[in-house]
């Protein structure tokens, strides 16, 4: 039984181990398939709350409103999870068919390749595809009878709409989670600003995780006098309170969701650059490290297509944290003013506005953002505790 079990584990790749310890916790498992949906609702947002139709019939003639209505931020984020979706597939389907040794070059030139690719695609859709209001309201021209016939998306509101008539209703069959204080629906502004959220945790972490594996890997690699300076810069950027770093440089800035994403980021890569530099002084007295610089292979070839792959595990995991501190940083910032400008929907933005001008407390503007914090923070959180216990061997069971 020992035997077969031992040689069952050897015919297991390090992927399928880490999966195996990760789902032996149904909780993990929950977390992740929620952080999933999230996903998927924050890139479908568009055609899952939106005032204007898929389709409409006027006259006759078919016309397709909500298409129209796309920005060029709404191609981006659909290129960017196409990229995101095809290199997930691209390394599997070649986990088990490339030599070992040349896997972590294949995998680099495919994400450099498909960045390029996205990179392009962002920049024509930004040049190509003006964006154009549509301020034109369809649902009054159904019911007077000027259009034939149409179809909306599931929650038929506008994050950007108004309704002074039926500003701070509270939860109805009408508005599942009520309006707000301008009258626009918080289940609609709800999952428009998730896209807020996971934008600026994915993007803020990309930002810092690129500057802190950058940072490490020479404070590791060198060491000595390199490694001595550079860490007493990493110990002064880690004794500054980062929350009120963020907000002093935020206050010098104009209210936008890039500023406040590359803040985020390059205030935020001291664990990364800590991380790295660890496993690459470990790693630079490797047998594997020593043959490439006989062979005379250059520094970034060592640093980064030899030493990286075998030191990157624990940045994937502290990455999991900071998608989650970045979520609740931008939250904060928008709570407190400091975040993106109306009338682009944010958890933080909307939890503010519990209390109205005239001192009343709409209970559901602060239960139900307060609850997407809580929730998604949580996910990402116990799903990185679980990343650490599978990945690291002396935490499994």
């Amino acid at each position: 039984m020992n035997n077969s079990n031992k040689k069952a584990d050897w015919g297991t790749s390090y992927g399928e181990l880490v999966w195996k310890e990760f789902t032996k916790g149904k909780l993990n498992v929950v977390c992740l398939v929620f952080i999933i949906m999230l996903f998927i609702v924050a890139v479908l947002s568009p055609f899952i709350a939106n005032d204007k139709p898929y389709f409409i019939v006027i006259d006759g003639l078919l016309y397709f409103p909500l298409f129209k209505e796309l920005k060029a931020t709404d191609y981006s984020v659909f290129l960017a999870s196409l990229a995101g979706i095809t290199q997930l597939l691209l390394i599997r389907r070649n986990r088990r068919k490339l030599d070992p040794s040349l896997r972590g070059s294949a995998l680099l030139r495919q994400v450099t390749v498909i960045a390029g690719v996205l990179l392009l695609g962002i920049i024509l859709i930004h040049v190509l595809i003006p964006h154009r209001l549509d301020a034109e309201d369809y649902k009054t021209m159904i019911t007077s009878g000027k259009a034939e016939k149409a179809l909306f998306a599931p929650i038929p509101y506008g994050y950007a709409r108004t309704d002074l008539q039926n500003r701070e209703l509270p939860p109805s069959p009408e508005h599942w989670l009520g309006t707000d204080d301008v009258g626009s629906d918080v289940l609609c502004r709800l999952i428009h600003g998730s896209r807020i959220s996971l934008s600026v945790g994915f993007v803020a972490v990309g930002i810092s995780t690129i500057i802190g594996i950058f940072i490490g890997a020479i404070l590791g690699y060198f060491g000595g006098r390199v490694d001595f300076f550079g860490m007493r810069i990493v110990e002064i950027m880690m004794a500054i309170p980062t929350f009120f770093l963020i907000i002093t440089i935020v206050a010098f800035f104009p209210r936008s969701l890039f500023n406040i994403m590359f803040i985020i980021g390059i205030t935020s890569w001291t664990g990364d650059a800590c991380f790295i530099r660890a496993e690459f002084y470990k790693l630079r007295k490797q047998d594997f490290v020593q043959a490439a610089k006989s062979l005379g292979l250059p520094l970034k070839s060592i640093l980064f297509r030899h030493m990286l792959p075998n030191g990157v595990t624990p940045v994937l995991v502290n990455a999991t944290f900071g998608i989650a501190g970045a979520i609740f940083i931008e939250a904060a910032l928008s709570f407190l003013g400091f975040g993106v400008a109306p009338p682009t929907p944010s958890w933080g933005q909307m939890l503010s506005l519990g209390v109205s001008t005239t001192g009343r407390f709409l209970w559901w503007l602060t239960l139900f953002p307060g609850l997407a914090i809580f929730f998604t923070v949580l996910a990402y959180n116990l799903v990185g505790e679980a990343l650490r216990d599978a990945i690291d061997p002396r935490l499994r069971q």
